[in-house]
């Protein structure tokens, strides 16, 4: 009887190893590319802020606008957030490195008449089509504007020089809203002043800066 108990035994310890065994070969090697990953972070230049005033230049922490209907818009900046938009890097497909893209958003209180207005600036955005993007709301109109495009030719529009209310803007690029050429919106800046000119095409109404 004993030797039936040793042999059932020794069964059981057999299963228990087996077991074991099975088990650790379905556990990830701490050690494997997987257990290692690698978070690059990419900023904003310094260049590339500088293509608009609302990130370097204090003055424009207030904004104003008129509207040819006579009513005035002004605008105060009550925070700057940072986030960012991370990916996995290419590379390997067992590769678990992300790459992080920054981004900054002023945001704005409306301090006179109605209104909405803010500003980001993102290294990268999600569609992956269109890195380096400054994007701007006001009111119920979008633009979004690739950054190093700001004041050349390679805009959408480009005018050597633009005289709004009896000021001179040079270098002004325009864009109309949302990606399209409908007559909903278009958008006039440059790199000195920013958004100074907003046409509401859909109600007729011009915003201008003021200055």
């Amino acid at each position: 009887m004993k030797t039936i108990y040793q042999a059932e035994g020794m069964k059981l310890f057999l299963l228990l190893i087996l077991f074991v065994t099975l088990l650790q070969s379905c556990t990830k090697d701490p050690d494997s590319s997987n257990g290692n990953v690698k978070t690059t972070y990419h900023y904003l230049t310094a260049a590339a802020l500088n293509q608009t005033p609302y990130f370097t230049n204090p003055a424009f922490d207030t904004i104003s606008f008129a509207s040819d209907k006579g009513d005035t818009i002004t605008f105060v900046k009550t925070k700057t957030d940072t986030t960012w938009f991370c990916k996995k890097s290419s590379g390997s497909p067992d590769n678990n490195d992300m790459d992080c893209y920054q981004t900054l958003l002023n945001t704005y209180s409306t301090i006179k008449g109605v209104g909405m207005f803010n500003v980001r600036h993102s290294k990268e955005i999600e569609t992956d089509i269109l890195p380096d993007q400054v994007q701007f709301n006001f009111n119920d109109l979008f633009f979004s504007v690739t950054d190093n495009r700001i004041g050349t030719k390679n805009g959408t529009l480009f005018f050597d020089s633009l005289i709004v209310n009896n000021n001179t803007y040079f270098d002004v690029t325009c864009y109309y809203h949302n990606f399209s050429y409908s007559n909903i919106g278009k958008l006039y800046l440059n790199k000195k002043y920013g958004c100074f000119k907003i046409e509401n095409i859909s109600d007729t109404t011009i915003y201008s800066l003021i200055r």
